[in-house]
């Protein structure tokens, strides 16, 4: 096993090493190639570790307070495998997923934090920058909810959404408020997730809609939304 790497590429002189921390994409385009002046499409190490350099510092924009350590251990957590699941000496961690990292930039080590605790940890903020005599008052809030990509009720959804021609993409944070914490949450603990091929938006708001009828044939219109859920109910009563 390992990986071979060029120690000097002028000289040809190469090394193996045992530790590989992850894979970044190369094959891409450059406006230098397109021009005649390089190698295009650019292959290689000197093509993929711009792409995992760039989405570090994606990460540590969004949140600055990180260590490269973590950076690194977030990048690792976040990737996509490619080879073998989990760790591999030929992929390492898999291929860095640049949403996913800086996503999970936003919020570490507090996914599972509650709204009282939201509320208590504001509060902490405002004091300690002396800023302790405004009045936090919380009107309304729920608490996080969260479902393993890889739970049924994911996986029939995202099939289902395939079959229709559409590919979905999972985030792993998504802001917004919804109770679903009630069927994550104690005593339930059951997945839950949101489905539906319908289209519409302003909820709760004076402005809020629903497409009846679509002229856009990658948008559905009630019918297509109602059939979509029968395909997924029927789905998700074979999976599980």
């Amino acid at each position: 096993g390992g990986s071979t790497i060029y120690t000097n590429f002028v000289f040809q002189t190469k090394a193996v090493r045992q530790t590989l921390d992850g894979s970044a994409v190369d094959g891409v385009q450059t406006k230098v190639g397109q021009l005649g002046f390089f190698y295009n499409p650019f292959y290689g190490t000197s093509a993929a570790a711009p792409h995992a350099a760039a989405i570090a510092a994606l990460v540590r924009q969004a949140n600055a307070s990180l260590t490269p350590a973590q950076v690194s251990q977030i990048m690792a957590d976040t990737a996509v495998d490619i080879s073998t699941p989990g760790y591999d000496i030929n992929s390492g961690a898999g291929r860095y997923d640049a949403l996913a990292a800086v996503y999970a930039a936003f919020t570490p080590g507090v996914p599972d934090m509650t709204a009282a605790e939201a509320l208590a940890a504001l509060k902490a903020h405002l004091a300690k920058r002396g800023f302790g005599d405004i009045e936090v008052n919380m009107t309304g809030g729920y608490d996080p909810t969260s479902t393993p990509a890889d739970s049924s009720i994911i996986q029939t959804s995202v099939a289902v959404y395939h079959k229709n021609g559409i590919d979905p993409v999972l985030l792993p944070r998504l802001a917004g408020s919804w109770p679903g914490y009630v069927f994550t949450g104690d005593p339930l603990r059951l997945p839950a997730g949101h489905f539906g091929l319908g289209h519409g938006s302003g909820a709760h708001a004076p402005d809020e809609y629903y497409v009846i009828e679509s002229s856009n044939p990658k948008v559905q219109g009630i019918d297509g939304a109602v059939r979509s859920y029968v395909e997924y109910l029927f789905a998700l009563a074979q999976a599980t």
